[in-house]
């Protein structure tokens, strides 16, 4: 077949679809939704020469309810798909949407009659005027863009393109529908969001945590080691200046590299603290002063929580705010010797691995705690890490039984005592949803909070296989459990259990969502001195979504053009794109 107007490859299809090889000679109507309408001439001549730039070959099938586009894989779009997505139905400056996904249904479901591939420069100088040469096309978006057109961004939502099919030349899909409408789409951005199995395979393995990216008791995370780490540092720290892991296993930021900078810019130091605790699940924050150093007593009342540095490491992550106050308080003290304690964590018991706030809907994102005294005769109190989403990918490659349980019987999550009246049930592992089998399924959340768990609500006959799925899970988690325990569970514990007391002037920050953590029994002598028997941590929490929010903008700003993966952060839900 030769080459017409557009670049169009020939090969041997199954029968349902059609090759579609006819010169484009239609114009895009006007539409209400921009001022700029793609147009193309039929007075575009053909261009035989060859390009590094491989030819797409775009296929319509016979009933024109869907097209299929050759990138590495063949990859299938539904007319409904394309036509919800139409760049022409999106609100300048805005991108909001005006039309539903079901006014396709309502517009008598209207199906492709052509589609074509035409190459494009948007580099080249622009013309206000449109020429038989120029037509005005989608502008390329940043690569965590979900709009099909720049909404932000250094390209413009629509940009005018002189048609050249050059190796530097850009691909964009021409449409037209069989209510005699067009639409065109940059073939990047539905490459980016095409949708066929492999694509969701590979989606799903760039964002779900493995044990490989989860903290361990001897050293950093072991996909630190890897290719595609040192590749990721590349593209984030082009000046090789990241951060390096300490000997404990977490990245260590200095607290005036993050606060006191200006802050009309998102500083370095804000940035590397948000990537490493997205990346590993925790990180470190040093040299925090204290909050007492400016007064003569170490009384929390004397202070105010707006001027406490964990309360500005807080808002500083999260755009603001901080989240979870309810309870016990924007900022809570975590100190020795609490009478009436409200809490265990008040105590000096041991606490086994957990996330706070289970039973709320929407649990806390990020967890802060300052440690602002550590006496030196105070006898265990190390704090504990262990990753739950990677323990929980684990599971299902060692016990996938007890995996399954876990994903479909729904555990009772309470708070009660006087003042507080709160409960919600849920399965302890939640996974994206999807058609496919559950071992195939992205772990979105982990819901485990063993003190705070109610009374079981299940059938009769699922209520043994529960308890029996809960243990093992358990050996995985917690490293001090003192019973029989198998050794492939066992093991794991220990490997990926990090454990380190806190020293002053620490703040450990990390994902409730994602990671456990726990404390040692500790003890203190009688006899000794009152400032040598002091452990006190202050403490705060973020919301997960403005915290994320903080980090992904900042990323953007970094790489708006090098695709970085972000590890799914198990607020139960899939990263888009």
């Amino acid at each position: 077949m030769p080459r017409v107007a557009v670049r169009l490859a020939s090969h041997r299809h199954p029968s349902c679809y059609r090759k579609s090889a006819h010169r484009l000679g239609y114009m895009c109507r006007l539409s209400p939704f921009s001022s700029l309408q793609p147009t193309l001439s039929e007075n575009f001549t053909s261009n035989d020469t060859d390009h590094n730039n491989t030819s797409l070959i775009v296929d319509i099938a016979d009933d024109g309810s869907r097209i299929t586009l050759n990138f590495n894989d063949e990859s299938e779009f539904h007319a409904s798909w394309l036509w919800s997505n139409d760049p022409q139905g999106v609100v300048l400056p805005s991108g909001q949407r005006t039309t539903t996904p079901a006014q396709w249904i309502y517009n008598s479901r209207p199906i492709i009659h052509d589609a074509k591939i035409v190459y494009c420069d948007i580099d080249k100088e622009e013309s206000s005027k449109l020429s038989t040469e120029r037509i005005n096309v989608p502008g390329p978006t940043v690569n965590d863009c979900c709009h099909p057109l720049a909404i932000y961004g250094t390209h413009s939502p629509w940009v005018s393109a002189k048609v050249d099919e050059t190796e530097s030349s850009r691909p964009y899909l021409f449409i037209a529908w069989s209510d005699k409408s067009t639409s065109i789409y940059d073939v990047e951005w539905l490459q980016r969001f095409q949708y066929n199995d492999k694509s969701r395979l590979e989606r799903r393995e760039r964002s779900e945590v493995q044990p490989i990216h989860a903290v361990r008791k001897n050293g950093p995370p072991l996909w630190n080691a890897t290719a595609a780490a040192d590749k990721e540092k590349n593209v984030i720290y082009p000046a090789k200046d990241a951060p390096e892991h300490g000997d404990d296993g977490l990245v260590h930021i200095d607290y005036n590299s993050v606060i006191g900078q200006d802050r009309e810019q998102f500083c370095d130091g804000l940035f590397n603290l948000l990537h490493f605790i997205f990346r590993d699940g925790a990180a470190i924050v040093s040299n925090a002063p204290s909050p007492f150093s400016d007064h003569n007593s170490d009384d929390v009342n004397m202070i105010e929580d707006e001027s406490m540095p964990v309360a500005k490491l807080a808002k500083a992550m999260s755009g603001g705010a901080i989240s979870h106050g309810m309870l016990y308080g924007d900022i809570f003290h975590v100190r020795t010797g609490e009478r009436n304690a409200s809490n265990v964590a008040y105590t000096s018991s041991a606490l086994c691995p957990h996330q706070d706030l289970a039973y709320y809907e929407s649990t806390p994102g990020m967890q802060l705690l300052h440690c602002v005294a550590m006496g030196n005769d105070v006898v265990g109190g190390e704090s504990t890490l262990i990753d739950a989403m990677a323990a929980a990918y684990q599971l299902r490659m060692l016990r996938p039984k007890s995996f399954e349980t876990l994903t479909k019987c729904p555990a009772t999550f309470v708070k009660q005592r006087d003042g507080a009246c709160m409960t919600y049930r849920r399965p302890h592992i939640a996974l994206a949803e999807d058609r496919c089998s559950i071992f195939d399924r992205e772990i979105t959340a982990v819901h485990w909070s063993p003190p705070f768990e109610g009374p079981l609500c299940l059938p009769p006959e699922d209520v043994d296989e529960y308890y029996e799925a809960y243990a093992d899970f358990e050996r995985l988690l917690n490293v001090d459990l003192d019973v029989p325990s198998e050794e492939d569970l066992a093991s794991y514990a220990d490997e990926f259990t990090w454990k380190r007391k806190l020293k002053p002037g620490e703040v450990l920050i990390f994902n409730n969502r994602r990671m456990l953590h726990g404390r040692n029994r500790f003890t203190v002598a009688d006899s000794v001195k009152p400032q040598d028997g002091r452990r006190h941590l202050v403490g705060c929490y973020t919301n997960i979504d403005d915290t994320l929010n903080t980090y992904r903008v900042g990323l953007r700003e970094r790489q708006p053009c090098s695709p970085v993966s972000v590890l799914n952060v198990g607020n139960g839900t899939t990263i888009v794109p």
